[in-house]
């Protein structure tokens, strides 16, 4: 991949911290095979202090103003990649002149991402402006959890991605040094963190006159009055940085006041000292357990007390927190992990722009569009109809295994409706090949037992491979996910009503396990989708739901009992009819599912989509009987293996987080549901006539 990086600074590290992110960044990217050209605004002000002026691992190149860049035009056209970086120069204009002229992808680079967004919310355009984020095709974003959903959702961007700063092991490692601080802090001066340091180092120092300390970087004003026991140096060189780690015995990482607010935030600093298996104590913020376990890998303070409390800890504890936030680092926070997020949300992004033929400009002006899998079935097919209802252009993938086209015989006629045979368990990348989507629907998979039984290996492929593959097409797209999982999760359960907090009670080796364990691996991929910050995704736990379109055929009890009593056959009810189900009309279900999908807020964890009302089998068999009139009478057969006893969903959540609850009664569902049956059965008989 040849790339073209045009940021605030390469050469010099004085005052700013991007030059140490951006060096760690484009050396690990040069090590996977990138060809890197970085262009760097020539001021006075780093010219002063160049401390890199010629990288060995890529190229660098200085312009003196937005037309002097332009003679780097044929580069910047010719490049797989463009990256725009915060507080680059005449950002705006150098955004959207390179966007203008690149061939391929154009990514945002946001070393400050809470100070952007603060800036754009005051109006202020220094370097970026809020029409052009929809126009970037990656968004990559200092900061991740819910601010990247905001940048989305709020901004437009195609695509949030977090990309951490990171620093080079190389030159961040464990050295020998002696002890000359207890506490140390590198940072350069910035008025709002500055309360922080002044409560976190400043007044330890004065409380604790026997300890040492050290404050290093530029730009502090004269008027601070450091106490004696305090050490201050104006400027430390990338190449002092680990044996400053190494001089103390604790390092101090204070954050930004709008970076601490957002949370998800960890700074260059504290990932360098982690590297140098520095102990480190830092501000608390939200997000900070994702990056480094607190209490086992770092230390954190919000008083002066807490500072004091930690600096009495034994040496061998302070050695175990550093060399367990080193290991961290080393496993999870390399550069080389950061250039694997940019290389490829990169090529995503690059298909993304090669299936829709630049110019994209206008691309918030086009129709929304969602990809439905399995749209062909039960549940699918009313949300095909439901999604077209809404205005939206919608693709309905389905391999028509359980699936029917009569089931989508009104969606048919609609033009802004495609229909695509393939199974998802197969590549997907010819057959979505140009189409882009803001919204994509996994319920590819078959749900009743028999059916998903017929063939247990492609049921759990199915929820396995085919999630993996679709949460690929939602990330190429920089589209939300919705997955379609089940209560079948909760197994035979324990606990009742079933919460989502539940773990469940699973046979994982029996009859039903390929279901039961597909959906729960299927889940697990969503969640490491969602914590690896490769987009937005929700899931939804799904209990019985019945209406029209059921399949008599499908083996499920609601569409098993009424065929049988408009057939005028006893109704079959498995073991003695005690057991429970809790039955939601589908029109409750879709309307739940869109609310899920559509709810602004990002959503932590599944959500469970059913009716509380809770039923058992012999009263759903008296309630059919009349719906249909029939005299139908009830047999009983052996409990199917693993079959639960209990089923009913704790919906609280649903209605605290999307205002949702089932509207539908079960003698209304069952009306409409039976009549529906009686249409087709007679449409049928009328074919079958002419025939």
């Amino acid at each position: 991949m040849k790339l073209v990086i045009l940021g605030l600074s390469l050469s010099s590290s004085w005052g700013n911290g991007h030059a140490t992110t951006y060096r760690a960044l484009v050396k690990a990217l040069a090590a996977q095979g990138c060809e890197v050209l970085f262009l760097e605004r020539d001021v006075p002000w780093y010219a002063q202090h160049r401390d890199m002026p010629n990288p060995t691992f890529c190229r660098l190149e200085l312009y003196e103003s937005v037309e002097d860049l332009k003679r780097f035009a044929g580069e910047i056209a010719s490049g797989d990649a463009v990256i725009v970086g915060s507080y680059t120069p005449d950002g705006v204009e150098v955004g959207r002149w390179a966007r203008k002229v690149a061939t391929g992808p154009v990514a945002f680079y946001d070393i400050d991402t809470p100070v952007t967004l603060a800036k754009l919310g005051r109006g202020d355009e220094e370097y970026l402006s809020a029409s052009q984020i929809p126009d970037y095709d990656v968004y990559f974003s200092f900061t991740g959890g819910p601010t990247l959903a905001r940048i989305e959702q709020e901004f437009g961007s195609p695509a949030a991605r977090a990309l951490y700063c990171s620093a080079d092991p190389e030159l961040y490692r464990p050295v020998d040094a002696p002890l000359r601080w207890d506490l140390a802090y590198l940072g350069t001066y910035s008025e709002d963190r500055q309360p922080a340091v002044d409560r976190l180092l400043i007044e330890p120092a004065r409380q604790a006159p026997d300890m040492r300390f050290a404050v290093a970087g530029p730009g502090y004003p004269r008027s601070i009055e450091w106490p004696a026991n305090v050490e201050r140096i104006d400027h430390l060189a990338p190449g002092d940085h680990a044996a400053f780690y190494a001089s103390a015995r604790f390092s101090l990482n204070v954050t930004r006041a709008d970076m601490a607010a957002a949370g998800y935030s960890p700074s260059v600093r504290l990932f360098e000292a982690a590297a140098c298996g520095a102990a480190v104590i830092s501000d608390e913020w939200e997000g900070l357990e994702a990056v480094f376990a607190p209490g086992r890998e770092i230390l954190t303070a919000t008083s002066t007390g807490d500072v004091l409390a930690a600096l009495s800890m034994s040496d061998d504890v302070r050695s175990s927190i550093g060399a367990a936030a080193r290991r961290r680092f080393l496993a999870e926070h390399t550069p080389d992990d950061r250039a694997a997020v940019v290389v490829r949300e990169l090529a995503a992004a690059g298909r993304r722009v090669r299936a829709t033929a630049r110019p994209r400009v206008a691309v918030l002006d086009r129709p929304r569009a969602a990809l439905v899998a399995g749209g062909a079935g039960f549940l699918g097919s009313h949300l095909c109809d439901r999604l077209l209802d809404e205005g939206w252009r919608v693709t309905c993938l389905d391999n028509l295994l359980t699936g029917s086209l009569s089931n989508l015989a009104e969606a048919l006629r609609d033009p802004r409706f495609d229909f695509l045979r393939g199974d998802v368990t197969e590549p997907l990348d010819g057959l979505l090949y140009g189409r882009l989507f803001d919204r994509v629907y996994n319920l590819a998979c078959a749900a009743s037992p028999p059916l998903y039984q017929a063939d247990p290996e492609h049921t759990l492929l199915t929820s396995v491979v085919g999630t993996k593959q679709l949460l690929d097409v939602a990330r190429a797209n920089g589209a939300r996910f919705l997955q379609a999982s089940t209560s079948e999760v909760y197994g035979d359960p324990m606990v009742h009503p079933q919460p989502e907090s539940y773990w469940g009670h699973v046979n994982a080796t029996g009859p039903r396990a390929c279901y039961d364990e597909g959906k729960r691996c299927a889940e697990t991929l969503v969640f490491d989708y969602l914590r690896a910050g490769r987009g937005d995704a929700r899931v939804a736990r799904i209990f019985n739901t019945y209406g029209p379109r059921m399949s008599a055929a499908d083996g499920r009890v609601v569409s098993t009992m009424i065929a049988q009593a408009l057939a005028g056959e006893d109704l079959t009810i498995f073991g003695d009819g005690t057991q429970t189900r809790s039955f939601c009309y589908v029109d409750d279900l879709i309307r739940g599912l869109m609310a899920l999908m559509e709810c602004a807020e990002p959503i932590d964890g599944a959500v469970n989509l059913g009716n509380p009302d809770e039923f058992t089998v012999a009263e759903l068999a008296e309630r059919v009987i009349l719906a249909t009139g029939s005299r139908s009478r009830t047999v009983s057969k052996r409990l199917p293996v693993d079959d639960p006893k209990r089923r009913r969903p704790d919906i609280s959540r649903a209605t605290e987080v999307l205002g949702w609850r089932p509207e539908t009664d079960l003698e209304t569902g069952l009306s409409a549901t039976v009549a529906w049956f009686r249409r087709t059965s007679a449409v049928a008989d009328a074919q079958a006539e002419m025939a």
